[in-house]
């Protein structure tokens, strides 16, 4: 009976991967973020992936997109801010001392 081994998987991103932001693992063919994404950069990736052992190779499409999020710290609207409340007056509780927005973006 004679013994035939089973070629190795091979598997490579082949195109779509602008800055590099996805990496695969050449044996397993795991798919993972190598980098941060950006939505206000690009929205969408189109990755070409390639599989092959010794003999063939076949490919794939993968589609990501990236969904945005507020990634912009929290902002005051003054450097500083100074109050004076006057002791035991609990009328028209709570009291805005200061306000803080966030921004989109």
């Amino acid at each position: 009976m004679p013994f035939y081994s089973t070629p190795s998987i091979r598997y490579k991103i082949t195109s779509g991967n602008i800055g590099g932001v996805f990496a695969i693992h050449n044996t397993t063919g795991a798919l993972y973020v190598a980098k941060g994404l950006d939505y206000e950069k690009l929205k969408k990736y189109e990755l070409r992936l390639t599989a092959s052992d010794s003999f063939k190779e076949n490919y794939t499409t993968v589609l990501v997109s990236v969904k945005d999020v507020n990634d912009n710290p929290p902002v005051f609207e003054k450097s500083s801010y100074r109050t004076q409340i006057t002791e035991e007056d609990d009328r028209g509780l709570p009291k805005r001392v200061m306000r803080v927005s966030g921004i989109l973006g």
